[in-house]
């Protein structure tokens, strides 16, 4: 199948790109930034542009579309909501539109960040009702109500909190892993925040079953269990024997000046649907995350760092 995606240079299309690839489909990859790199060609397209949208469409054929691309930083959606919504909604709406046309497939890549985090212990399932906090949120819900309403044949597959990425990752493993390649001693994480980490290698070989089958609807598609930020920068501090290296918890207050955009208390899902179907294929997050520290490498070796 020849497939169509959007956003392939970002975090999450530097793990579906090549594992579509792999499955024999044949790939054409777009971004708004284009990041060539060996043996995978990709090509300019911004989705905010419906003619730019309708062109490659129709030029390329495709037999599905992904659409990968978003604006994803919180604080900038925060601060700039005509971008928010520009890039997220309109943007989704250009390329559901040429979904429609074409009378092919999308799969729309949405996010936690849907609820509000009121549920208390519990994940949200596909069943629970969205309610976003924020304008990166809203605009990824907006999304989302505009796949359903245009593209009858449609998969919305919401991610958690994403890792992955190797050198395109920007996020909180990243970051946790920059503190110590500079030779932090204390890293502070928050306690108040719960999520699910989302490895993008396991979401790209979840998704490449999912779309193989005829089950269209709304999916969470995160690895198994939950936790909270210091959860995770304990597993990592952890993985590389950085017994040196102190992790302080802290409340979302610590960082607030920073990170100023409102956030869930809770972005806890469960894969609800595609254990009903027998589709989960996720891993449990701490396997996935060792997994993908093993695999990376960081430039941060775990002998090294032992007793740095």
């Amino acid at each position: 199948m020849r497939v169509l995606i959007t956003g392939s240079g970002g975090m999450l299309g530097s793990a579906v790109y090549p594992a579509f690839v792999r499955a024999g489909h044949e790939v054409v990859a777009t971004d708004l930034v284009p990041r060539p790199e060996p043996g995978m060609p990709m090509g300019l397209l911004d989705v905010r542009e419906h003619g730019a949208v309708r062109d490659c469409a129709r030029e390329t054929k495709p037999g599905i579309i992904l659409h990968l691309a978003a604006e994803t930083d919180l604080e900038r959606c925060e601060t700039d909501r005509d971008h928010a919504y520009l890039t997220n909604a309109i943007g989704t709406q250009n390329v559901a539109l040429v979904a429609s046309e074409l009378g092919v497939p999308l799969v729309y890549i949405s996010t936690a960040g849907v609820f509000d985090g009121t549920k208390g212990d519990e994940p949200y399932t596909e069943f629970d009702r969205p309610n976003p906090i924020n304008a990166y949120g809203g605009s990824k819900y907006e999304g989302e109500l505009i796949v359903r309403h245009t593209v009858p044949r449609h998969f919305i597959v919401r991610a958690g909190w994403m890792v992955g990425g190797r050198e395109r990752d920007h996020k909180f493993v990243a970051k946790v892993i920059n503190q110590l390649r500079d030779g932090a001693r204390v890293i502070h994480a928050v306690t108040d925040k719960l999520g699910t980490p989302t490895y993008t290698e396991d979401f790209a070989q979840n998704l490449l079953a999912l779309i193989d089958t005829p089950f269209y609807g709304l999916y969470h598609m995160t690895c198994e269990g939950a936790g909270s930020r210091l959860d995770v920068a304990r597993a990592i501090v952890e993985f590389y024997g950085r017994s040196d290296v102190e992790v302080i918890p802290v409340s979302s207050d610590f960082f607030a000046e920073t990170y100023f955009a409102p956030r869930p208390r809770s972005e806890m899902m469960r894969n609800f649907a595609l254990q009903l179907r027998g589709l989960n294929l996720m891993r449990p997050w701490p396997e996935a995350l060792r997994a993908y520290l093993d695999q990376a490498g960081f430039e941060l070796e775990r002998s090294s760092a032992r007793g740095a």
